[in-house]
């Protein structure tokens, strides 16, 4: 069993509410399974299950899921049936976010020791969407014993509404397990990944939804193309903004400069980044960005928005570089493909190092297990 949860004698029971059953979600199942505790996962978007989970982790069924994106009447709707679920399952402790999905909804149910876990996006942008946002915001960290999130950013906006005690807060990192994203390893095919080494190849995994903003990415890209004919875009994924994306490519004759390989598995991404010759994210607003860690923990320099959360991470000009406009991102990028391979190996060290030393996974999740810990200590304390 894991060390952090050294204090708790038994199994616990875990009731995990989300509203997706994404890559991080499965990291955190797979985390709190390895400690060997009991995991009800209850996701709201019914049917929405990729992949198989983790052992111990049992799914919630239930009927209907809520639509995306959601309104507060029909996340209300699955009330009774998260109640229900707490009947069955009998958990020790309720772990529940976004906030204003499946927060909200673990703060009407009612439950104590509840945990809210921010996923960035939502205390950052999506409580400022309509009055309908902020009361769901308001209300799940009114209602949590215990706060999660991944940056100061996300931790001084939830701060606005509840005064949560250090002692109440995990922050970390969503991070990169040792040894998965490396410099060193297998890369695509040369069927896969034709690019050859002569040219400068930036590589992006965002989503392509409005927030990740790669309309402005590929405007940024043709600039610094038309400037060095050496530059090449990886544009990895999928998204609504599909045909708009493969529309600008095809109408600016970049078909064979920007590479599109689709939505690829999370164990294909390594052999990516190192393929690349550097990382970059244009997202409106994020966390701490798990893929940009990746990209640093691989030993590539980026170019992100210039935002709070990568200002955590990124020294201007040091180990990468932060921009707001199209403009500022074509000038970054003709930055990087500027330098030298002596200057690269310089950034590739300070990333993995940045990375090594803040973002180990397997380290940093201690923090969330030893919150769950003292919550649930004190719960068996109460009702002994």
């Amino acid at each position: 069993m894991d060390d952090a949860w050294g204090l708790i004698r038994r199994t616990v029971r875990i009731l995990y509410i989300s509203d997706n059953s994404s890559d991080h979600n499965l990291r955190f199942l797979a985390k709190f399974s390895a400690a060997g505790h009991d995991i009800f996962f209850f996701n709201l978007r019914h049917g929405s299950l990729r992949d198989p989970l983790p052992g111990r982790v049992f799914y919630v069924p239930h009927d209907p899921g809520i639509p995306n994106p959601p309104i507060a009447a029909e996340i209300e709707t699955l009330l009774p049936q998260v109640k229900s679920a707490q009947h069955e399952t009998r958990p020790d402790l309720v772990y529940a976010g976004p906030v204003q999905t499946a927060g909200y909804l673990a703060a009407l149910s009612g439950f104590h020791p509840m945990i809210v876990m921010s996923w960035g996006s939502d205390l950052l942008l999506d409580r400022y969407r309509r009055s309908m946002w902020k009361q769901a915001t308001e209300a799940a960290l009114c209602a949590a014993d215990g706060f999660v999130c991944d940056c100061d950013a996300v931790r001084n906006a939830a701060l606005r509404y509840v005064d949560f005690p250090d002692s109440r807060i995990a922050q970390l990192p969503w991070g990169v397990t040792p040894g998965e994203f490396s410099p060193f390893g297998v890369t695509p095919s040369p069927a896969l990944m034709h690019f050859g080494p002569e040219t400068i190849r930036f590589v992006c995994t965002r989503s392509w939804e409005p927030l990740y903003r790669i309309d402005l990415l590929l405007r940024a890209f043709l600039q610094a193309y038309k400037a060095d004919n050496r530059i090449r875009l990886i544009l990895i994924g999928s998204g609504t903004e599909s045909q708009r994306i493969h529309e600008f490519v095809s109408g600016n004759s970049l078909d064979h400069v920007v590479l599109m390989p689709g939505k690829l598995a999370h164990p294909e991404l390594p052999k990516w980044f190192r393929a690349a010759t550097a990382y970059v994210s244009c997202a409106k607003c994020d966390g701490t960005s798990v893929s940009l860690l990746e990209a640093m923990s691989t030993g590539l320099p980026v170019v992100v928005s210039d935002i709070p959360s990568n200002r955590e991470w990124v020294r201007q000009d040091e180990n990468g570089w932060l921009a707001t406009d199209a403009d500022q991102f074509a000038q970054r990028l003709l930055t990087v493909s500027q330098l030298t391979n002596d200057q690269r190996e310089t950034i590739s060290r300070a990333n993995r190092q940045l990375v090594h030393e803040r973002a180990d996974w397997n380290r940093n999740f201690a923090s969330v297990a030893q919150l769950c810990e003292r919550l649930v200590v004190a719960r068996r304390a109460v009702n002994q």
